[in-house]
Order: structure tokens, then sequence, then C-alpha cells
């Protein structure tokens, strides 16, 4: 399944104080990506989300949120993760995937079981994936982020906007 450069299907559904979810690609099967390396279908098999991290630009000292989902379709390790807004550098990373200034998606890893081809192009066919970054300039250059989205709010916060809008009216009519 082709797809081209995954910053074209982009789409921003909604952002704000609450977290935020994102959802794309961290890895694509089949590309000999900046690394030298080509992921082959199956690399992530028995990975579970519970145990990745999610980082800001590969940094382990700067998580900025929690791994809600991953699995392997045809076309790559599909993700979906949440941004924790609540600190300031999630905040930071909400606006710039907002405004499309960062939109790649990037592992950390331990290759488990490769082999190289005779170009010396390492094939990766089990890997120990620990953590999943927003980044700048991923080395596989179809992996990013494909959809934003803002958590449903809470009631209360419904509630209170709409108090905030009853009183606006109450004030303008005086």
């Amino acid at each position: 399944m082709e797809r081209g450069n995954i910053s074209e299907n982009f789409l921003i559904k909604a952002v704000g104080l609450e977290n935020t979810i994102i959802s794309g690609y961290a890895s694509v099967f089949n590309i000999v990506d900046s690394q030298n390396d080509i992921v082959q279908k199956g690399a992530f098999e028995d990975t579970k989300p519970e145990n990745i991290k999610l980082l800001w630009q590969h940094d382990t000292l700067k998580p900025i949120g929690i791994i809600k989902s991953l699995y392997e379709d045809d076309y790559g390790l599909k993700i979906q993760a949440e941004i924790n807004n609540r600190i300031l550098l999630g905040k930071e990373t909400t606006e710039l995937v907002r405004q499309k200034v960062i939109d790649g998606l990037s592992i950390g890893f331990c290759a488990k079981d490769f082999e190289y081809d005779n170009q010396g192009v390492r094939l990766l066919k089990k890997v120990d994936l620990m953590e999943i970054s927003v980044v700048t300039f991923p080395a596989n250059r179809n992996a990013g982020i494909i959809n934003v989205k803002k958590l449903t709010e809470h009631p209360i916060n419904r509630s209170l906007e709409r108090i905030e809008k009853l009183l606006e009216k109450l004030v303008n009519l005086e």
C-alpha cells in the first residue's frame, strides 16, 4: 500500500488545554531509512504499548505523554499516543504539531534479529522497541503524524463554558 508523504494526510481535529491525541505511523515497512535500515513486517509483533515511552526528539529526559495503542498493519507500525498538555513541553509539542512545524515520528529500539543484504542494508526482522518520538526529521521519511485531536472534554468544562457565555450576555445587557 503506497502512501507517499505522510504529511499530505495531516489533519487537525482539535487542540486545547486537555491532552492531545495523535495518531500516525512510527515506522513504515520496506523503506530504506537514513540509518540504512529496513524494518520488516513482524518486527514489532511482540511489542506492548504500555512498555513504550513517548518522547520529544528521542530525548530520554523529555517524556511528553503515553502510547495508548500500537499495532502492525500492512503499511507499518500504527500508533495512537496522548500528549500531556499539562506540562510545558506537551503544550509546546501540541502547538508545533498543530502548526505542522513538526509532523515526524521516529522509533528508538534495540535490534534483536537482523541480517544484512548484499548492499549492506540492515534488514530488521525483530526489534525491542523502547520509545517513539515526535521529531522534526524522522529517519524513515514516510513515518509521521496523520491525525491530531483533543480528548473529549469533561462535562464540567462544557458547563463552565456555558456559564461564561451566559455571564457575558448578562454583562452586555447592562
